[in-house]
């Protein structure tokens, strides 16, 4: 495992936003290695487990949808978000705009999230952006992705800033301004 560790630190952060770690088997057969979700709970099996960032990409998914649905999340985090988003459509209702949010940007919001995440923690970014990790495995110096993110022109900050969990940075401070400290500094861990 990559930053094994990062393990404890990450888990007790998690756990202190309110979101559930458990350790076992239902770690088995998720997206990434030993990681997944069921029922809005992170399940981890640390013998398995890629990177000890793992964690923090997956909360990152679930931390952008509100609180009220993460007991729905499960595996397939994207369709079960896409779900939420079509149960609130309909004549009399429109989808929750969050939901719709974290549907199309859920995955950028993530990266950001977990990258924020790992500075907050005193740790490496390299724990969420090690080699291998999004399919990246041929590079030099930073992660590709992290590099995004540390020169301002990754788009999960300026969706975490629309969401007001942080303030707008990098190539998009000048859209607007919320009033909160600029990425990757976060008012709000979560969006509600």
């Amino acid at each position: 495992m990559h930053h094994p560790e990062a393990l404890e630190p990450i888990v007790a952060f998690l756990r202190g936003l309110g979101l559930e770690v458990a350790y076992g088997e239902r770690a088995h057969h998720g997206f990434l290695p030993g990681v997944n979700i069921h029922g809005g709970v992170i399940h981890v099996d640390p013998d398995t487990l890629a990177g000890a960032g793992d964690l923090l990409h997956e909360a990152g998914h679930i931390v952008v949808v509100p609180r009220q649905c993460w007991p729905r999340l499960g595996t397939d985090l994207q369709a079960d978000i896409e779900a939420l988003v079509a149960e609130g459509t309909g004549p009399d209702t429109s989808a929750d705009p969050r939901l719709i949010v974290a549907a199309k940007q859920g995955e950028f919001m993530s990266q950001a999230w977990s990258y924020a995440a790992t500075l907050h923690l005193g740790l490496s970014p390299d724990c969420v952006f090690f080699p291998g990790a999004y399919k990246c495995t041929r590079y030099e110096g930073p992660h590709p992705l992290a590099a995004w993110l540390e020169q301002g022109t990754h788009y999960g900050p300026l969706f975490l800033a629309r969401a007001g969990m942080t303030g707008f940075s990098g190539m998009f401070a000048g859209m607007d301004d919320n009033g909160l400290p600029p990425f990757p500094q976060m008012t709000r861990w979560s969006v509600n």
